[in-house]
């Protein structure tokens, strides 16, 4: 992929972030394509990464648990806390990133 590709593919995810309640989501996650994305990781980058189809990147997040499915738990949690998420689909996943009020 061009300098230049690789740029407009930065841009287009930046645009397509979204932001969304768990009820939305939970579509994705029920057929297996929702993933929490860590706040230590830029949501446009894991982005890239997935269409670039980088597998290292993506191993090294999964194994560090920085990219994750979210458990029951999580869920019951962030329903009763109403929690907003920032969401970016990169077919055919969702990656999903607790809002926090920072990142306004």
């Amino acid at each position: 992929m061009s300098e230049e590709t690789s740029k407009e593919l930065i841009e287009k995810l930046t645009n397509d972030i979204d932001e969304a309640k768990w009820e939305l989501i939970k579509d994705h996650h029920d057929r297996g394509s929702a993933f929490l994305v860590d706040d230590s990781l830029d949501l446009v980058a894991v982005g890239v990464a997935m269409a670039k189809d980088q597998v290292e990147y993506i191993r090294t997040w999964l194994s560090e648990e920085k990219i994750l499915q979210p458990t029951e738990e999580l869920i019951t949690t962030w329903k009763e806390a109403d929690v907003y998420f920032r969401y970016l689909i990169v077919q055919p996943y969702v990656l999903i990133q607790i809002k926090r009020e920072e990142m306004d």
